[in-house]
């Protein structure tokens, strides 16, 4: 097969929900005024993306891990996902997925999805409860780095490697893949550099562009 290696961002693409952060503050009433103003800053450059997170996860000081990841359950995948991968898997497709996303997303995509290898930022836990500390191991735009190193652990060259995203953080990984895959796009820059923007929100349309592809 010329592909190899597929991977995946999570939020927005495998899942419904955009962002693991803001997913929390949401579900949990915790959208306040300091919520958005850390939002706000980032955007405008004023703070890093290291230095939001760190805002956001003191925020959530003390929550119980168990609570958050009952949360999570509840996350919807995008339409005919579990079809589509099981679908893929019978190809001998391999799967990895990058997310700046939580652990509480990224551990139940592994372990639901079959996934190889995931990673993802962490909110830190001690004694079942959130201590506040946040371990990045995914920084903003920083995703093309990630790849490479995901690239070296298979032993895939990236001219095997499909990518599939939705947002402009996405671009960098889906510059370095031998095909790319835009699915729900929030971005003119990724719709344009992708080698398939789908075209609509279903699962099986980035399938069966991937079977015809890698035959």
């Amino acid at each position: 097969m010329k592909y190899k290696l597929i991977i995946f961002d999570i939020d927005g693409t495998i899942t419904r929900h955009i962002s693991s952060w803001r997913y929390i503050h949401e579900k949990l009433n915790l959208w306040d005024v300091l919520a958005k103003k850390y939002q706000e800053q980032f955007l405008a450059g004023k703070i890093s993306y290291r230095r939001f997170c760190e805002l956001d996860a003191a925020h959530w000081k003390g929550l119980e891990e168990a609570r958050l990841r009952e949360v999570f359950k509840k996350v919807k995948y995008s339409k005919n996902v579990k079809r589509a991968i099981k679908k893929l898997k019978k190809e001998g497709l391999r799967f990895a997925a990058v997310s700046t996303g939580l652990q509480f997303i990224t551990d139940r995509i592994k372990e639901e999805l079959g996934f190889e290898y995931v990673i993802g930022n962490r909110l830190n836990v001690r004694l079942g409860k959130l201590t506040g500390g946040v371990t990045i191991n995914i920084g903003h735009g920083a995703k093309g780095t990630i790849v490479r190193d995901i690239l070296k652990r298979f032993g895939v060259s990236a001219s095997e490697m499909i990518a599939v995203g939705d947002t402009d953080g996405d671009m960098p990984m889906l510059e370095i893949a031998g095909y790319s895959i835009a699915f729900n796009s929030s971005s003119e820059g990724l719709s344009r550099l992708a080698d398939h923007d789908c075209k609509t929100d279903d699962f099986m349309e980035v399938c069966d562009k991937i079977l015809e592809i890698a035959k």
